[in-house]
Order: C-alpha cells, then sequence, then structure tokens
C-alpha cells in the first residue's frame, strides 16, 4: 500500500509536479527581480533570491549567473508590457500612430521599472521590438506618410536610443519624455529639404567589455 500512496513512485507524476514547481519559482524570481532592480539596478542576486522566498542554489538552477537573471527580468518586462503595445500599434491604419504606441510603451516602461539602461539589454531584445516599428516605418513611407529617407532598421534602432537616453533626467513619475517623444515624432514626419546623410552600419551597443 505505501507504494501506491506515494506519487513519486508513479510513472508520470513527478516530472509535471517538478516542471510546475521549477515553473512557479521562476515567476517569483521574475517578479521579485522586477521589484527589487527597480530600486537598485545593482542588486545582488542574494538580494533578488531573499525577495523571492527562495534559497540562493534554487535561483541559480534557473538562472545560472546574475547577467542571465537581468536577462530574463528584461525579457518579461518586453514580454507583458511592450510586446502587446507592438501587436496593437502594427494594427493601426494609420502607421504614424503605431509608431506612437510603440515608442511611447517602450519609454513609459523603461520609466517605470527604472532599470538603469543598458543593464540586461541585448541587440536581440531590442530587436524583438525593431522588428514590427521597421515594419511601421516602412509602411508610413510606403503611404508617403513618413520621410521617405529613413533607414527602417538603423534609423529605428538609434532613435530609441535617443528618446531612452534622456529618461534619467526626469523623475519616475513624470512623463516629461512625452515632449521629445513629440519632437521625433515630428521630425519623422517632416517633408525633408535635404537628404538626411548615410545611415551607417549598426555597432552592437550592449555589448559588454
Amino acid at each position: 500500500m505505501s507504494g501506491l500512496s506515494d506519487s513519486s513512485n508513479i510513472p508520470g507524476v513527478k516530472q509535471p509536479t517538478l516542471r510546475r514547481d521549477a515553473s512557479r519559482n521562476a515567476r517569483r524570481i521574475l517578479d521579485a527581480g522586477r521589484a527589487v532592480l527597480r530600486e537598485n539596478p545593482h542588486a545582488s542576486a542574494d538580494d533578488i533570491a531573499r525577495t523571492a522566498g527562495l534559497g540562493i542554489a534554487t535561483l541559480y538552477r534557473r538562472f545560472p549567473t546574475r547577467d542571465d537573471l537581468v536577462r530574463g527580468v528584461i525579457w518579461d518586462i518586453f514580454a507583458t508590457d511592450v510586446a502587446p503595445a507592438l501587436t496593437r500599434a502594427e494594427s493601426e491604419p494609420d502607421p504614424r500612430t503605431g509608431l506612437r504606441i510603440a515608442f511611447e510603451a517602450a519609454m513609459r516602461t523603461s520609466a517605470h521599472e527604472r532599470i538603469a539602461f543598458p543593464v540586461g539589454m541585448t541587440l536581440e531584445i531590442a530587436q524583438s521590438f525593431l522588428g514590427p516599428v521597421s515594419r511601421l516605418v516602412q509602411r508610413g513611407q510606403e503611404q508617403s506618410s513618413l520621410r521617405p529617407d529613413l533607414d527602417p532598421e538603423k534609423d529605428t534602432l538609434r532613435l530609441l536610443l535617443m528618446l531612452l537616453s534622456v529618461l534619467p533626467t526626469f523623475s519616475q513619475q513624470s512623463e516629461g519624455w512625452n515632449r521629445y517623444l513629440e519632437l521625433v515624432m515630428e521630425a519623422l514626419t517632416l517633408t525633408p529639404r535635404e537628404p538626411l546623410p548615410p545611415a551607417e552600419a549598426i555597432v552592437d551597443p550592449f555589448q559588454r567589455a
């Protein structure tokens, strides 16, 4: 009887339980990571594990290094706060409206999370934002609503970096960054007097030394 009452001896029972536990722990770690890094971008993995109510060994089983953990937090922020806005942006008939939605989501999320840029950011994460935005730029150019000399890929990344760079100059509650988003949006729709200089290839700005 004891063998039948012990679910760990029944094939197919123990492993799903472990997967559920691992998934639950990962969610606790990511939630704690978002909260802790928002207050202190230099917080240690121990700080995050303690806030999650888990041992450091459990954290490292899911995220082998602190960098892995921070990247996981950034991906989680992107998936929950930015990706839905990108889907909405691409569904807009007017690509200019879509661009505003996309850039505004990136700015508002970054301002709220206060994770010091570019901590945890990678070119891969940035490209997940840039793909939809580049398509919006191309559609705007086809409709003649955006200036034709924009490079949909190279200019989009640099515009994002320009906009994010102003965030440290505002308090967490401020939305004063909207002024600079408006300036950029105006520049994107202006009829140029002269073509822009050529857009140079991107050098990965997130590479660590």
